[in-house]
């Protein structure tokens, strides 16, 4: 066999080396660093912004749950826990900006603190750099994972500004948390400089820049939008599978107080029971997977046991009829890794005895 002379071995290297320059040449000018909002995205009404920054992500939804952190965050099986949080729920919107070019996280976030104090709202916690915890790269499991929904990543990929304005390595990372007790609002601002970037990015010009993520919850009932399971729906289905899921009797988040609008679930689980007097059922509480185990098992037998409470006292169902118990999160029905999966794991279940 022949072989190629060693200078045409080095003249092949240096050809394959300028193709795969000029493919990052490419690749980083499909992402040059946005001088105005992507289009499509505007600001919410009452929340301004960095004066100057571009507007590259925002996402919002109806009605969310969210565990703002206290405390420094850990990563733990990909997921991101912090020591201490505040639980909100309610309407949320949470946007992304890039800041002009030579502002510091601290300056950044100032600035929202100040403003956001001036409407009334107060400060909660705040963190830089190490005392953040987990806070060096972008992505889940660490600390901006508890900010964002799980869709997040999937939605900017690696080729988008909002990627781009993320990083590995990142440096200045600064949060704040503001709480306004009058309006039941919660807003939290994390700020940081972008680290290492995909090669779709224009790295340097990114990295003169500071990220910034806001994150706006308004206490808000969420809207019962699920119609109850009848009595005759509930017995067809324990007939056929010997339980049923019942997701229309609702709870705040960590209590056991059952709220008003489960009362339509209620009365057609006692209607149920005034039917087939001869039924017994085991009253299952489920939780997701946030928090400890031990946490959830109290926290979902208390929920079981507070129906219970609710059939006998409300609707004359006898007691001896009824067994209340929780499994928290260990008989999931849904992946725990976004919150629409952890929706469908918080439920009560009728089970036959």
């Amino acid at each position: 066999m022949l072989y190629p002379p060693l200078q045409s071995l080095t003249g092949a290297r240096s050809l394959v080396g300028a193709v795969l320059l000029a493919a990052c040449a490419l690749a980083q000018a499909a992402n040059p660093m946005p001088t105005k909002d992507l289009k499509g995205l505007t600001d919410p009404d009452g929340l301004k912004r960095y004066t100057g920054s571009v507007l590259t992500y925002r996402d919002d939804a109806a009605y969310d749950e969210l565990k703002f952190p206290l405390g420094k965050v850990v990563a733990k099986d990909d997921q991101a826990v912090a020591a201490r949080s505040l639980d909100r729920s309610g309407q949320r919107i949470m946007l992304q900006y890039l800041t002009p070019a030579g502002r510091s996280s601290l300056e950044v976030v100032r600035n929202y603190q100040q403003d956001l104090k001036s409407a009334g709202y107060k400060p909660t916690f705040e963190c830089a750099g190490d005392a953040c915890g987990s806070a060096d790269w972008i992505r889940q499991g660490y600390f901006v994972s508890t900010l964002v929904s799980g869709a997040y990543w999937s939605n900017i990929g690696d080729n988008s500004p909002a990627a781009c304005g993320g990083g590995a390595n990142i440096g200045d990372f600064r949060y704040a948390l503001l709480d306004n007790p009058a309006t039941g609002s919660t807003v939290a601002v994390a700020a940081w400089k972008p680290g290492i970037l995909s090669v779709y990015c224009d790295e340097p010009e990114y990295q003169k820049r500071t990220s910034v993520i806001v994150v706006k919850v308004d206490a808000k009932a969420r809207e019962q939008a699920m119609e109850a399971l009848s009595a005759n729906e509930m017995g067809k289905s324990l007939d056929s599978s010997g339980k049923v899921a019942v997701y229309g009797i609702l709870f705040d988040t960590n209590k056991a107080d059952i709220k008003p609008e489960s009362k339509a679930s209620l009365e057609q689980i006692g209607a149920l029971l005034k039917q087939q007097t001869g039924l017994k059922l085991h009253v299952v509480g489920h939780t997701d997977n946030v928090g400890t185990l031990p946490a959830n098992m109290d926290l979902s037998k208390r929920r079981a046991e507070a129906v219970v409470g609710a059939l006998v006292g409300s609707y004359g169902i006898a007691r001896e009829r009824l067994t209340g118990n929780g499994v928290a999160s260990l008989a999931p029905v849904a992946s725990n890794r976004d919150e629409a999966g952890r929706a469908k794991n918080r439920r009560v279940e009728l089970v036959l005895q």
